[in-house]
């Protein structure tokens, strides 16, 4: 029992930092159309709305997404690292904040933005404890894509293979469900093992 705990809470910090990692630094899970540009990421659809709707300030949307654009441009290597103050410019979103742009609705796909909100609000509760939060997120993440792509065949939905390790460190972070898994595994190799003596 102690071992089984002791692998479920390693394995489930592992899949939290992973998750976390994923959201933090912006690995590219989807693309979806958000307003007048293409996100790839949920913090990229996130800053869409907050930019769009003006809800919060625009210093604690840059701060959001500074860490993703360091990463990229170092992984990408082909723009220079970007500035605290132009960072609307390199991700395009500097078309948000002219107000007299007209913008589509997002009511289109709300099952994404939500699940892109509960994906990041769980990926910064993890640091604290993993919850189910980040599961649940991706979860509607992929029914708000699915949605679009088998009942209204859009093209410009994508799904991408780093969606799926997403979900499966979300399913992993979860402790309670991890130590259960490892506790069915024990269960039938020590049944097993008898059987296999009789015969």
């Amino acid at each position: 029992m102690a071992v089984s705990k002791k692998w479920a809470s390693s394995i489930s910090v592992v899949a939290s930092s992973l998750f976390a990692f994923i959201i933090v630094f912006q690995i590219p899970l989807f693309r979806v159309a958000c307003r007048n540009k293409t996100c790839e990421s949920p913090l990229e659809v996130i800053s869409s709305q907050l930019i769009g709707s003006e809800l919060v300030p625009s210093s604690l949307v840059k701060t959001l997404l500074f860490p993703g654009a360091i990463a990229k441009s170092l992984l990408l290597r082909s723009s220079p690292l970007p500035t605290y103050h132009n960072l609307f410019y390199f991700y395009h979103f500097d078309h948000h904040l002219n107000r007299t742009t007209t913008t589509p609705s997002s009511s289109d796909h709300l099952e994404v933005f939500a699940g892109c909100c509960l994906c990041l609000l769980g990926a910064l509760l993890s640091i604290f404890k993993p919850r189910r939060l980040t599961f649940v997120g991706t979860l509607l993440i992929y029914w708000g894509l699915l949605r679009d792509i088998l009942l209204f065949h859009s093209s410009s939905v994508r799904l991408y293979p780093t969606l799926f390790l997403a979900s499966l460190s979300a399913f992993l972070s979860i402790r309670s469900d991890v130590r259960k898994i490892i506790h069915c595994c024990c269960c039938c190799t020590t049944t097993s093992k008898p059987l296999s003596k009789s015969l």
